[in-house]
């Protein structure tokens, strides 16, 4: 089957080739460049589906075919490969790694839960909200993974009210359940708070500016933040309907982190990570003031890196916040792969398969648009139980972007629509890493991953469709 599916994809993209190419087939007004660019969509479409081989890989294929076939100049299929846009999430994953260095993670929760109080709905609510907050700014695997050792201390200082009792000792369990899917899916859903939350939203973000939008930090803020709060009340619903907790007592809650005062590395790393947020929310004011100050997201990104790799972690001392070390942690092929996604969406542009796509969906546009955004949205959500969801949106987002104005959609709302479904799947434990690391504990059954993530879904759909037509 793997030879299978690595033999598929060049050929499947061949076939396509040589259907539109006019020198060959010629079924389509598509010239031969646009003809080997829609061959070569497919071919990364199939093994980014399948992940036949690492997606980094395929993310380079652009590189080589395009340059075989003379699809554009050298600075044109590489310059993606250097975006902003992957500076940007270079600088935040660096971030990410100071934040969990230094145990910020663990004071967030604390925090939450000291506010929040001791019953188990509140529990069950501060483990959402903390998740989903850390996820805005850390990788949602990374989220998961410093949260899912509190969750399990947290369960353990729980006590069943009366063990002779089934309802209670259901109730605990239904507790449990609450817990670890609060992380895996707080991680998810709070990723789409910022641009550095989950590589769908930095891939959908550039690709809008790059064709015309305004598409900043604080602007897919602004659409992210509300769809991810409302996600994450919806969320507590639906665990509250359907892990009823009742007959629960609780004592008081001892996590495992430590209570000596907070170190300057940590503090240093506070004070980085609030200047380069309000450099992002701030860049549109201090352009207005400063025209001709350039601040770009990624220069802040790593203007906020470079802070974090040469100040000393202790006064006097050889190790920095950071140390370059830890660099090798970060997620190096996802960013191969944002160069791949670019680059293709690039040649896309230039060579016409973007319009053509465009042009074949002019019919739909007699279709209302919000039930056309229901439906492209939730075909998003569900095949990103299957399909890694950077890779899913760096194939979709061309693709709809394209098909936007023969839908009658705004084109930013289809695209960031398109971004945020990828990243809300809850159904099965491969559609997300936190998913996966949950599953993994053992504490939730797949039946009841599957039972809640199903409901979850639809209501992704839902708040997502409302969501982009308002604010998008």
């Amino acid at each position: 089957m793997r030879r299978f599916t690595l033999l598929a994809g060049p050929l499947f993209g061949t076939l396509v080739w040589f259907v539109f190419d006019p020198a060959r087939l010629g079924v389509s007004d598509l010239s031969t460049a646009a003809a080997i660019v829609a061959g070569l969509l497919v071919w990364m479409a199939i093994w980014w589906a399948t992940q036949v081989v690492d997606l980094a890989i395929t993310g380079l294929l652009p590189v080589i075919v395009l340059t075989v076939f003379n699809i554009g100049s050298m600075q044109e299929i590489l310059s993606p490969y250097a975006n902003d846009v992957i500076f940007l999430f270079a600088g935040g994953c660096t971030l990410g790694l100071a934040i969990e260095r230094h145990g910020l993670g663990q004071r967030l929760i604390t925090f939450v839960l000291r506010h929040v109080g001791h019953s188990p709905t509140r529990i069950v609510a501060g483990f959402l909200i903390s998740t989903s907050l850390l996820s805005a700014w850390v990788s949602n695997m990374a989220s998961a993974a410093i949260m899912l050792p509190l969750a399990s201390a947290a369960v353990a200082c729980f006590a069943v009210v009366s063990i002779e009792k089934p309802e209670h000792t259901r109730a605990f369990h239904h507790f449990e359940r609450s817990v670890f899917l609060a992380v895996g899916y707080g991680a998810s859903i709070g990723g789409v708070m910022t641009l550095l939350g989950s590589p769908p939203n930095p891939i959908a973000a550039e690709w809008l500016r790059a064709n015309g939008s305004s598409m900043d930090f604080l602007r897919w803020s602004m659409i992210g933040a509300p769809t991810a709060l409302v996600m994450m009340a919806a969320t507590l619903i639906v665990f509250c309907v359907m892990f009823p907790m009742k007959g629960l007592a609780s004592t008081s809650i001892t996590l495992p982190v430590s209570h000596e005062p907070m170190r300057r590395a940590a503090k240093m790393t506070i004070v980085i990570f609030v200047a380069a947020i309000l450099a992002w929310v701030g860049s549109p004011f201090i352009k207005s003031w400063l025209p001709e100050l350039k601040l770009r997201d990624g220069m802040i990104a790593i203007t906020a890196a470079v802070l974090l790799f040469i100040i000393p972690e202790k006064k006097g001392g050889d190790d920095a916040i950071v140390p370059w070390s830890q660099t090798a942690r970060l997620p190096w092929g996802i960013f191969v792969l944002f160069g791949g996604g670019l680059s293709l969406a690039d040649a896309m542009q230039r060579t016409g398969v973007s319009n053509a796509v465009a042009q074949s969906f002019t019919g739909l546009s007699v279709v209302p648009a919000p039930l056309l955004l229901f439906i492209i949205v939730i075909t998003l959500i569900f095949a990103s139980e299957i399909a890694s969801n950077t890779a899913l949106v760096a194939t979709a987002v061309p693709l709809v972007g394209a098909m936007a104005p023969g839908l009658g959609i705004p084109t930013e709302r289809l695209v960031v629509a398109c971004a945020l479904a990828a990243s809300y799947a809850f159904m099965l434990p491969v559609g997300t890493p936190p998913s996966a690391l949950v599953f993994a504990t053992g504490r939730v059954p797949l039946k009841d991953m599957m039972r809640v993530g199903f409901v979850l879904n639809m209501c992704a759909a839902i708040i997502i469709t409302v969501a982009c037509s308002i604010l998008a």
